[in-house]
């Protein structure tokens, strides 16, 4: 869009202004090509449809050998989403001007918009041949790989984008959020290294080359790359607000608080940013802070569950049961598929001695996620606590089904089998579980110490040591 006070802006509104009294009186004016250009291209970007139209029709009564207004046609014509139309006047001007890159991108467009993914890479394959801007259409084809999920392939293609055109910043966005999907965090690394050799000062790289270091939980390495953006751009909130996350990851809560509270300097005040403020003070026992700054991200955005939680949570640490409650119940009220808000709710029901309730949080946790593990551990362990045992042994059986390659079901269910004097079956599930995940046999005994010392555990371990 042009500035109010660029004097192209005046004379463009000029011109439209002469079109729409032209139609308005039924009039006839004279205008050339690149004038029918203009004022096409101005209704197009705005959606007025209507006036588009309009315009593409005068202008090839005007100027009926121009292909010009054809293509405009077609382009109209695929903004409605009528694409069999937009198709038909792109095959009469392939063959009319088959070297114009235009052409061949209205297509791409077109077959992207059908779902045809291979003819829309054919097609812009085919507009790259005769393009000086190669980076925008090898976008195009990376966003089409991007919809196969094939996301070698849109790397492949970002990075030849890239290589036209190294200052384009959405193209950076984009290929550091293909390669993690990829699951090559790696490369990213590799590659955001090489460039920031060639282009040192690109402050979208660094914080793009911190991404890729804090998904690999280098979180060290992260905090150094995004220091970098902030000396080359002091105001790169997004920078201070990722570096503060790193701090967090790494147990520096005082740190992290300074930086997200650094970021607010620079950016509108985040809803999301004061609740990792207030989790930052929870993790440091300062509860008072941190109930202040969770009350401060409700207000900014009450549909945010999450600080409804933290407020919960600091009166559930006061033991101030109702107000606890009501805090997490709302919560949930706001998002009623959160597995673990439901956890935390049945647990602070258990706690305050509210079994029935208790037991249907657990029972609305089962539901919303049977294959998250902690549902089946806690909810057992809520009877296991009660020495009810038949009961904790038939959901842990349950989650079991569920999730059968588990190994801390099976730890835990020996656990139980062995509180319930059935060692046989304890030992068999012990050996289940051992061999799923030899390491993960502490679970049983920091769960139940005392097994620790049991001599038919312990042999069965020593089975299935591995040789030093």
């Amino acid at each position: 869009m042009q500035d109010e006070h660029d004097p192209l802006s005046g004379e463009l509104n000029e011109l439209v202004g002469r079109f729409d009294e032209m139609i308005r009186q039924n009039k006839m004016y004279f205008f050339d090509v690149e004038e029918f250009e203009d004022i096409i291209d101005f209704y197009l970007e705005r959606h007025n449809t209507r006036r588009a139209q309009a315009a593409i029709d005068h202008a090839l009564r005007q100027h009926p050998s121009s292909n010009t207004f054809l293509l405009k046609k077609a382009q109209y014509f695929s903004g409605i989403n009528k694409l069999s139309r937009a198709l038909e006047i792109l095959q009469k001007l392939e063959l009319l001007e088959p070297h114009n890159p235009d052409v061949f991108l209205t297509k791409g467009t077109v077959y992207s918009k059908l779902k045809k993914i291979g003819q829309a890479i054919e097609a812009y394959h085919k507009a790259i041949e005769y393009s000086e801007e190669k980076d925008d259409i090898y976008t195009r084809i990376a966003f089409e790989y991007e919809e196969l999920n094939d996301y070698d392939k849109a790397i492949k293609y970002l990075i030849k984008a890239l290589e036209f055109n190294p200052e384009n910043h959405a193209v950076v966005y984009e290929l550091s959020f293909c390669y993690e999907l990829a699951g090559r965090e790696d490369e990213a690394i590799e590659y955001f290294i090489k460039f920031i050799d060639k282009y040192p000062y690109s402050d979208i790289a660094w914080f793009n080359l911190g991404i890729a270091y804090s998904n690999l939980g280098l979180f060290e390495k992260a905090i150094d790359a995004y220091e970098f953006v902030i000396a080359i751009t002091p105001d790169f909130s997004s920078a201070y607000f990722n570096k503060a996350n790193a701090l967090a990851n790494l147990e520096k809560y005082a740190e992290a608080i300074e930086i997200y509270k650094e970021a607010l300097h620079y950016e509108e005040p985040d809803a999301v940013t004061y609740l990792y403020i207030g989790e930052c003070y929870e993790k440091l026992e300062l509860n008072n802070e941190a109930f202040e700054y969770y009350r401060l991200s409700s207000k900014m955005n009450p549909e945010l569950p999450d600080a409804w939680m933290g407020m919960g949570s600091i009166y559930d640490k006061a033991g101030k049961e109702t107000s606890a409650i009501k805090f997490f119940q709302k919560a949930l009220d706001l998002d009623e598929y959160n597995t673990d808000n439901w956890l935390t709710l049945g647990d602070a029901f258990y706690r305050f001695d509210r079994m029935d309730e208790a037991k249907e949080a657990f029972r609305k946790a089962m539901e919303s996620d049977p294959m998250h593990p902690d549902v089946w551990l806690d909810y057992s362990a809520m009877f296991a606590e009660e020495e009810q045992y038949p009961e904790a042994i038939l959901i842990i059986m349950q989650g079991i089904e569920k999730q059968p390659q588990n190994a801390e079901l099976y730890y835990r269910l020996a656990g139980y089998l062995m509180k319930r004097g059935r060692k046989k079956e304890a030992l068999q599930n012990f050996e289940t579980a051992v061999q799923l995940s030899f390491d993960g046999y502490h679970m049983l005994f920091e769960f139940y110490p005392e097994l620790a010392d049991d001599n038919d555990l312990n042999n069965i371990l020593d089975i299935y040591k591995s040789p030093r």
